[in-house]
């Protein structure tokens, strides 16, 4: 063999080694998106309900171990971005036929290319663009959205009541803002830094009802005391070195 040929040769072995090496981190999954999902029946009181969310055990050790380590963002992604989660609550009427919609959640999920893919990416620890602490504090405080409800003054902590999907069109944003949820949702005391940030606004709401035209210039104030928060800096961080060998993105800080 000609010294040529020798160097094509490593380097044919070298990108194996590092293709073998990627899909072994990325440890991508055999189980179709479906079986990622838990469907149960639950009660409350005497009456039944379905209940569908993101499987915490459902295949291997390492499998396991990522959907367990992610599952709050997990649950993000599926309840902003699938329309089974929509769907599911459709099909409540049909119990105690759990077989037909057990068949009927399988063809949603396959029909949804578009979450399977986005799903699929996360679960895969497919690698997506890295975020800022910074962008990653912005995205966080758009969590804690104060609107008008009823004509009243309210403060939404939620999975879906907020703008973070508005937030940004880029592909690796769910997955920023999956994260940034899960750190909220882990967190022991959101709500001190939340009335901390809020304090001086609820004092002038209580003296006088906002109007609408305040309410919007009052939620962007909210926004930024909260990223300005050194809690929640520090509680994105800390979970991102406990998940950061999970998750498909790096936190640069």
């Amino acid at each position: 063999m000609t010294m040529g040929h020798t160097k094509i040769a490593l380097l044919i072995s070298l990108g194996t080694i590092l293709s073998l090496s990627m899909a072994a981190q990325q440890n991508v999954p055999a189980l179709p998106t479906k079986e990622l999902f838990e469907q149960k029946v639950m009660h409350d009181g005497d009456k039944p309900y379905l209940s569908l969310e993101p499987d915490s055990l459902p295949g291997d050790a390492a499998l396991n171990a990522r959907c367990t380590a992610l599952w709050p963002s997990l649950m993000y992604l599926f309840e902003n971005y699938a329309t089974t989660a929509t769907y599911i609550w459709k099909l409540g009427k049909m119990l105690p036929d759990t077989a037909t919609i057990h068949a009927r959640v399988d063809s949603s999920f396959t029909a949804d290319t578009a979450f399977t893919t986005l799903y699929q990416r996360a679960v895969a620890r497919e690698r997506v663009s890295p975020i800022s602490i910074d962008s990653a504090l912005n995205i966080a405080s758009h969590f804690f959205y104060l609107h008008s409800e009823k004509g009243e003054p309210v403060v939404h902590i939620c999975v879906g009541i907020n703008k973070v999907k508005e937030l940004s069109a880029a592909l690796a944003h769910p997955y920023h803002a999956a994260f940034c949820y899960q750190v909220i949702w882990e967190m022991e005391d959101y709500s001190a830094l939340l009335n901390a940030v809020k304090a001086p606004y609820s004092k002038e709401f209580k003296k006088r009802k906002p109007s609408e035209a305040r309410i919007l210039e009052v939620e962007p104030l909210i926004y930024a005391g909260m990223a300005d928060q050194p809690e929640l800096r520090r509680a994105l961080i800390a979970c991102y070195e406990r998940n950061k060998g999970h998750l498909n993105f790096e936190l640069v800080y």
